[in-house]
């Protein structure tokens, strides 16, 4: 029996970006998927864009009003035809292979859930593969990862524009919180991945446009909602980690926007254990302190050096 896909791209006002998207989808090299294009009322051309493909493969779906980029995953989700359900962001795009690699994936690792390959970041025109903690050992293409949390703790090794998830898993994990409008793909992360491993090709197969204005959240909600990461405390003291990681990561973000008020709350939710020593030092400095350092590990970043504090 052979795999066929679901390729679910939320789309808000990505005009700009949407057809190099599309097209990179269009054109896999494998061909059995539809396209599902939640439109969640966006105020550009962006539609317009996705409606002059006219392919048969292409569904679109548009909300009544705006809902986010949760509730515009899910609603594709519930729209999917197949049980392998793919998800791009409208403004990533895929090489030709990638469709392909995770049949592949799927066939080698028949009884996993959930797939993805590793991804290369555009900044500016400039493109960084991040680091991974997995073994550097280049004859390996694909390995099951039975430890996410150990593996992703700092950098991630995947992102919501290549990643592949069997249907059956949302029903046992649940859905995208539409509660939540930044950092909702950890939230999801957490949930998905106490219960399930996941199969992954080291190539990077996947380019994530980033520093575009309209994708600090990848919606068009301007106020940000926090996942609450404390309910996931009760798991191993790797997902602990974490998720203290993303306490730190996320009052570091509320100190650099200077609510200050938000962020003490936060930072006493963070057990110092699970932080090294530079994390503990940059979590207390204060701003005039913690922004000149932002600003280097920026310079660096144009230089393709990453600077990190895990």
């Amino acid at each position: 029996m052979d795999v066929y896909f679901s390729v679910v791209i939320p789309l808000y006002n990505k005009e700009a970006y949407v057809a190099k998207t599309l097209n990179s989808v269009l054109n896999q090299t494998y061909r059995n998927f539809e396209v599902i294009i939640v439109n969640d009322c966006s105020t550009d051309n962006s539609l317009d864009v996705v409606k002059a493909a006219r392919d048969h493969r292409i569904k679109i779906i548009e909300h009544s009003e705006n809902k986010g980029l949760s509730a515009s995953r899910n609603t594709g989700i519930n729209a999917a035809t197949h049980l392998y359900i793919a998800f791009l962001d409208a403004d990533d795009y895929w090489d030709s292979t990638y469709l392909e690699t995770i049949r592949n994936l799927v066939k080698e690792y028949p009884e996993e859930s959930v797939f993805a390959t590793h991804y290369r970041e555009n900044y500016n025109d400039k493109f960084f593969v991040p680091k991974s903690k997995l073994p550097s050992n280049t004859k390996v293409k694909s390995v099951v990862i039975n430890d996410f949390f150990k593996i992703n703790l700092g950098r991630l090794i995947l992102t919501q524009s290549c990643i592949v998830v069997h249907k059956s898993v949302f029903k046992k994990t649940g859905y995208y919180n539409e509660d939540v409008t930044f950092a909702e793909d950890i939230d999801f992360y957490i949930r998905c991945f106490s219960d399930y491993n996941l199969a992954f090709h080291t190539q990077h197969l996947c380019t994530i446009l980033c520093h575009d204005p309209n994708s600090i959240t990848r919606n068009s909600n301007s106020k940000k909602i926090y996942p609450k990461l404390e309910e996931y405390l009760s798991g191993s003291d790797r997902q602990k980690k974490f998720i203290n990681f993303y306490f730190y990561c996320f009052c570091q973000k509320l100190k650099g926007e200077r609510k200050f008020e938000e962020m003490k709350i936060l930072r006493k939710k963070i057990d110092l254990k699970f932080l090294n020593f530079t994390q503990r030092i940059l979590l207390l400095s204060p701003l005039f302190v913690y922004r000149p350092v932002v600003v280097f590990k920026k310079i660096l970043k144009s230089f393709g050096i990453e600077l990190n504090s895990y």
